[in-house]
């Protein structure tokens, strides 16, 4: 995961220097807080991961973690240390997809919006076609990036696949003291949040729930986000003025995304990313492009591949990726 992601971040730089794109991106790092000692203590293996990786960190103090992220002088929570990747990049998704679509729209790719996929029709062991409520739409090669949804559209040929919605919550609040604002992206480690700089606002998220495809919003839920934001960045936003959103992880059993052929020979896949769909998204997309393509991709792929499921396959486990989110 870590080779993924540091090849999705070179992608994104690229992208952004070829073209132009901007969506709000900060180059400001992340830093993982940490309220307990004992999470202090045991970053040695995260550690380890970076170290063989080559990712450079920084292992911080109080002082440090307020240097970094000035508006936590305002905050009388205990805060022990952090681990920052000074090298990490935060941003609005939602500009960022959007200015994409943009330059796809330049480049002849057609979107269809408001569309009801029905199934993946199947003629001669090949993908024959995908039935919409717009009409059939029939080409070369098909993929399939579904997120949690891939699975349900796959299930109909056959193909189990091991991608299961985990459901998670965030909140948006408009920022009403830059100074007490976070600067970038902290990672609270006691309540497993995130709390990112957008702009002139403050996206906070975070959470993990086994509850199928469900999209209701519990309070409860939502005062555990306002509670770390507020605690942490006291003063910093308007809390009244948010909003609460819940979104569905595509998460796989190793916590790698699937990335590949299938047995199926014209039909690919792009799912299970987890909580690091951005993160990992101009990397898996550069990856797919060439195995649809058939070149050799730029990174291994071994371990990305459906393959590693198949009964009596065995892969090691894929290495943690520490602190690296994005928003």
């Amino acid at each position: 995961m870590v080779r993924l992601a540091e090849f999705s971040r070179d992608q994104l730089i690229e992208l952004r220097r070829s073209t132009g794109i901007t969506y709000g991106e900060r180059s400001r790092g992340t830093l993982q807080l940490f309220r307990e000692q004992y999470q202090l203590d045991g970053i040695a293996k995260d550690v380890a991961v970076l170290q063989a990786d080559g990712v450079q960190f920084e292992v911080l103090d109080r002082a440090g973690c307020i240097a970094a992220e000035p508006g936590l002088a305002n905050s009388s929570e205990t805060i022990v240390g952090g681990l920052r990747l000074p090298n990490d990049e935060t941003g609005d998704c939602f500009k960022f997809t959007n200015a994409l679509a943009d330059l796809a729209k330049g480049k002849g790719v057609n979107f269809v919006y408001d569309c009801t996929i029905k199934r993946l029709a199947s003629e001669q062991g090949r993908i024959a076609h995908v039935e919409t409520d717009k009409g059939d739409v029939k080409d070369d090669a098909y993929l399939v990036a579904m997120g949690s949804y891939s699975p349900l559209l796959l299930a109909p040929l056959g193909l189990r696949l091991p991608v299961y919605p985990v459901k998670g919550y965030s909140t948006t609040i408009p920022i009403t003291d830059d100074r007490r604002a976070p600067v970038s992206t902290l990672l609270d480690e006691s309540f497993k949040v995130a709390i990112t700089r957008l702009g002139d606002r403050i996206r906070v998220g975070g959470m993990a729930e086994l509850s199928g495809y469900s999209s209701n919003l519990p309070q409860a839920r939502r005062d555990t986000l306002d509670h770390c934001v507020s605690t942490l960045f006291p003063g910093a936003g308007d809390l009244s003025r948010a909003s609460f959103w819940i979104g569905l992880r595509p998460m796989t059993p190793d916590g790698t995304p699937i990335i590949g052929a299938t047995q199926i020979p014209n039909l690919f896949l792009n799912t299970g990313h987890g909580t690091l769909g951005w993160t990992m998204a101009c990397g898996s997309g550069h990856v797919i492009a060439d195995i649809i393509a058939g070149k050799r991709a730029a990174i291994e792929t071994s371990d990305l591949a459906i393959s590693r499921y198949q009964r009596g396959k065995t892969s090691s486990a894929p290495s943690p990726v520490p602190a690296l989110a994005r928003s």
